[in-house]
């Protein structure tokens, strides 16, 4: 992940306006974004009652909704959902299920609660759909933008309306936290505005599963091949891990054995909120209070609550950081030097891009990005910071410098490059081929850096043919994304996105395979293993690993699987790609080099 930065001294981009000719983020009622007496939902959004909590049949879905093709700039997992009677557009949030049964009812519990909650600041949950492999949430679409979009179209942007957004972020985990809920990984994408309205409210529009599930189930054992089904794709894009605090990655390796417990010492909160270790005696019953009050969010929220809530103030201080500059805090071109950045709490307020930028920012970004979680403000803090309470009355006027604009659109097109060519590549690559495709970057590296500017990965599609991913990279310098320099990619990064993107495709393959051999097993959990054996001998599976690029003659062997009694399909998959990965990189050179130089660090 990169960009070449700009300096104050560029060209103007930015022009100056006067204080009343500021229109939007400035002009937002902050009282009237989340109305006292009900959610703004049942205002504008809903026009009936939402589903009761239960489970569908994934069956069901396509019969309900017309899925749309998911846009470049979609997260993976979403897509666009319209209703077939009514018209209304929903958005559809694809979970693949944990392999480990108890996580599966753990989830499922976990899902009904965010359904259940009434959080101002999140997006409602109005229908569940589920099959053995996965679960799907019809949510509502929030169709005001992203932060990006709401500040690129702009000509005048200052300090203060960076203020009204990190507010505007504060309030909407704050309704989350209150519920014992958390997020862990938020990053400006996590965030769309409810409509275009000047006063629509910021919402949380994903709820952070996919890294509580990769906490909670680690790899299966410690070889490169063994790979959680529950792998959280933001962690391998480099434009995400950017905005995550330092402890879910010391996390994340100590779950590489066992999966996570929570918190071991109860926090509990004092006076303004500031989280510190529990202290008293039994008799405390204000203390015991709420002890039990945390303990009952941990248990609703994976055992993660407090863990994760201090790591979303975290973010929200990061995000802060690249409202105020245009770049995020821990810039460095390829992930693993974010990671080492992020690790050393490496940040700093460089003078040219911070001179116009007010003692009271600073102040509260470093409360918010302190390294001891303890130490870290809470968002009850946060919101108490007179940064926020003040909307920045106290920093110079004016618009920002003019290498805030050029800075910030150089990281979003980073951002969606990163995305870009990992969706489009996914379908179009074998698994083998993508090993090959990060060969030719790395040799195309002559310094051995372990990233390439957009160009040179322009040239190396081209060289093997990709033209139209190629392409649609150029594509991002154009209209609004267009400005002077490059942008800097982590090829490996973009390859591990790649890989993980292809087996979610395979496994949807091997689904509709698993459905059409035998639809009496579709809505089973479970399926004898003798079906199983027969289910490897479908021509479609029998030539997958072929395919995929593993030797000829090489096919996927039940031995591995559990011949005792009964296999689930997650089971099932989650072998199936395990021995996939393990062939296609017995069988190319490229792929095992590759494989062991990533493996180094796994997420």
């Amino acid at each position: 992940m990169g960009a070449q930065f700009c300096s104050p001294g560029h060209a103007e981009v930015m022009m100056s306006f006067t204080p009343n000719e500021l229109d939007g983020l400035a002009t937002l009622d902050l009282k009237s974004s989340y109305p006292s007496g009900g959610n703004a939902l049942d205002v504008e959004m809903l026009t009936g009652p939402v589903a009761s909590a239960c489970f569908l049949p994934m069956s069901d879905l396509l019969d309900h909704f017309e899925l749309q093709d998911a846009t470049m700039q979609e997260c993976l997992n979403f897509c666009t959902a319209v209703h077939r009677k009514t018209g209304a557009v929903r958005r559809l949030h694809s979970v693949r299920k944990p392999r480990r049964g108890e996580l599966q009812e753990q989830l499922k519990a976990h899902v009904l609660r965010l359904q259940d909650e009434k959080c101002e600041g999140l997006v409602r949950i109005l229908e569940i759909y589920e099959d053995v492999r996965s679960i799907g949430l019809i949510t509502e679409q929030c169709s005001g933008g992203t932060v990006y979009d709401r500040i690129l179209q702009r000509h005048y942007f200052a300090e203060q309306e960076s203020a009204v957004l990190v507010r505007h972020m504060l309030q909407a985990i704050h309704s989350l936290h209150c519920a014992g809920l958390a997020h862990g990984l938020l990053s400006p994408d996590s965030f769309r505005f409810q409509s275009d309205h000047t006063s629509a409210p910021l919402k949380v529009v994903d709820f952070g599963l996919e890294l509580k599930l990769r906490l909670a189930e680690p790899p299966s054992g410690p070889r490169s091949d063994d790979q959680p089904h529950s792998a959280c794709i933001q962690l391998f894009q480099a434009c995400h891990i950017v905005f995550c605090a330092p402890e879910i990655f010391r996390q994340l390796d100590a779950t590489k054995a066992e999966p996570v417990k929570g918190p071991k010492i109860p926090l509990v909160s004092s006076g303004a909120g500031r989280a510190k270790p529990a202290r008293g005696s039994a008799l405390d019953f204000g203390l015991l209070s709420e002890q039990t009050l945390h303990s009952r969010a941990d248990a609703e929220d994976f055992g993660l609550q407090g863990f994760l809530a201090r790591a979303d103030v975290w973010s929200v201080g990061a995000i802060a950081f690249l409202l105020l500059c245009g770049y995020p805090p821990f810039f460095a071109p390829c992930r693993q030097n974010v990671l080492s950045r992020i690790e050393k709490i490496d940040f700093s307020f460089d003078p040219p891009f911070w001179s116009k930028i007010s003692e009271e920012a600073k102040d509260f970004v470093q409360k918010c990005m302190q390294g001891s979680p303890n130490l870290r403000f809470s968002v009850t803090d946060a919101l108490q910071h007179p940064w926020i309470q003040s909307l920045a009355d106290t920093s110079p006027c004016g618009s920002m410098l003019a290498s805030f604009a050029v800075n910030l659109r150089r990281f979003y097109r980073t951002s969606f490059i990163e995305a870009c060519a990992a969706s489009s590549l996914a379908s179009k690559l074998s698994y083998r081929a993508s090993f090959e495709l990060q060969q030719q970057c790395k040799n195309a590296d002559t310094a051995q850096s372990g990233f390439l500017t957009s160009s040179d990965l322009r040239q190396v599609l081209h060289n093997l043919g990709h033209n139209d991913v190629a392409e649609a990279i150029g594509a991002c310098f154009a209209r609004s994304l267009r400005q002077p320099g490059e942008s800097y990619l982590d090829y490996n990064a973009i390859a591990d996105c790649i890989r993980l993107r292809r087996e979610q495709l395979l496994e949807g393959e091997i689904w509709e395979e698993f459905r059409s051999f035998d639809s009496s097993l579709s809505a089973e959990s479970s399926f004898p293993f003798l079906k199983l054996v027969a289910f490897l001998e479908v021509p479609a599976i029998k030539s997958m690993p072929e395919r995929e690029g593993a030797k000829a003659g090489v096919f996927f062997s039940p031995g591995s699987l559990d011949g005792r009694g009964k296999s689930d399909f997650v089971g099932l998959v989650t072998e199936l790609l395990r021995q996939l990965r393990s062939a296609v990189r017995s069988a190319a050179p490229a792929a095992a080099t590759c494989a062991g130089e990533v493996a180094a660090k796994p997420l």
